[in-house]
């Protein structure tokens, strides 16, 4: 599966995307032993033959809030 991973990676992509949406979710992900809520943020746009494509996945790396 990470072949198909890198592979997916280094994919070329087109030069011009029309359409292009950005979302979040949150999901529990393991992270250093423990269950952490994460965002998992996606990159999905049309090329301009109407075809869509994943452009990218990212997972939050911290999430920490402060009081004043």
């Amino acid at each position: 599966m990470l072949e198909e991973v890198r592979e997916w990676q280094s994919r070329p992509l087109d030069a011009i995307y029309p359409i292009v949406f950005f979302d979040a979710m949150r999901a529990k992900i393991r992270d250093e032993g423990l269950i952490k809520d994460k965002a998992v943020y996606v990159a999905l746009a049309y090329n301009s033959d109407g075809e869509k494509d994943a452009l990218g996945l990212w997972i939050e790396r911290t999430h920490t809030t402060k009081a004043a």
